[in-house]
């Protein structure tokens, strides 16, 4: 199957996933509200909303809910919130979670804590979507906030971990690319023999149903242009499905700077016991719901870890 647009995602989810519930955790501004409820209004989710009630019960009025359609659990501290969150995950009473108000730090610092029963013994990563205009399908992008200087081992649970969630999508044989600044070998450069060394262990069998290539440049990985002019032969050239980046920085570069030149985009954290979406305050409401629908998905089972 392929997407082509995170639109494609909501009738995806409507057909193939059961409802979940997503808990929001300090569900205090607007923007991810509005996108809550819309993805509660299109039928594929429950919403819990933990937070201040004072706070919550006014911004849903605003934005034309009624605060007795929801679910609110009061929180006043933002760890008390993130405690809540997870207490609701253990008892099997939230799918997935989303990130409101709290500070990424902080929620992340409580949920990767050994007490937080929310590690699988997996990597956690960063899962990105990203629509954009110049390319002819949805293309993932992996990690681009979690993981700041990722060695072999731990690029490989980053590409596992994203592969399963391309699974989860009806998106079987994806084509991987991870990314280096050439397509050539350089024992210099250690991106490059990272990527050298993944496709190896493709070729042994340690990734299956997928293409995996590298070390393989940008421009080969989405430009057919580029491909037919360098003569590229593989086929993950000008039609990856995943990019694998080197580090944090290049990912978060990279994803920033395809949306800021019109690309849409869809976020969750991956690896834990439930996916987390994870967008920035500022993203617009357009931006949280894909990624709520997006979470959902992935909260399938097989998925989180």
């Amino acid at each position: 199957m392929q997407l082509k647009t995170l639109q494609d995602l909501l009738p995806y989810c409507m057909e193939h996933i059961p409802v979940k519930t997503l808990a929001v955790i300090k569900g205090e501004d607007d923007h991810t509200l509005a996108a809550a409820a819309r993805a509660k209004h299109a039928g594929v989710i429950r919403v819990v909303l933990i937070g201040e009630t004072a706070k919550i019960n006014p911004l849903l009025e605003k934005i034309g809910e009624k605060p007795s359609d929801y679910e609110i659990i009061e929180a006043i501290e933002a760890k008390e919130a993130v405690a809540c969150a997870l207490s609701l995950v253990h008892a099997g009473q939230a799918d997935f979670l989303m990130k409101g108000t709290v500070e990424t730090k902080d929620l992340m610092k409580q949920i990767v804590a050994k007490e937080s029963g929310m590690r699988t013994g997996r990597l956690m990563s960063k899962f990105d979507f990203i629509e954009n205009p110049g390319y002819h399908k949805l293309v993932a992008l992996s990690d681009s906030a979690l993981n700041p200087k990722p060695d072999l081992m731990a690029k490989k649970q980053i590409i596992q971990n994203s592969l399963e969630v391309l699974y989860s999508m009806g998106i079987y044989k994806p084509k991987v690319a991870v990314l280096a600044a050439a397509e050539t070998l350089n024992p210099k450069l250690q991106e490059s023999t990272d990527a050298w060394e993944l496709k190896q262990m493709w070729e042994r069998g340690e990734f299956t149903d997928c293409y995996l290539e590298g070390p393989i440049s940008i421009d080969l990985a989405l430009e057919k242009e580029s491909v037919r002019i360098k003569n590229y032969g593989s086929p993950v050239g000008g039609d990856a499905d995943l990019l694998i980046c080197p580090d944090l920085v290049s990912g978060n570069l990279m994803g920033k700077g395809m949306t800021i030149t019109g690309a849409k985009a869809a976020g969750i954290i991956v690896g834990a016991k439930v996916p987390i979406v994870l967008m920035s305050r500022a993203a617009k409401v357009e931006d949280k719901f894909q990624s709520i629908i997006l979470g959902a998905i992935a909260a399938q089972k097989g998925v989180q870890g």
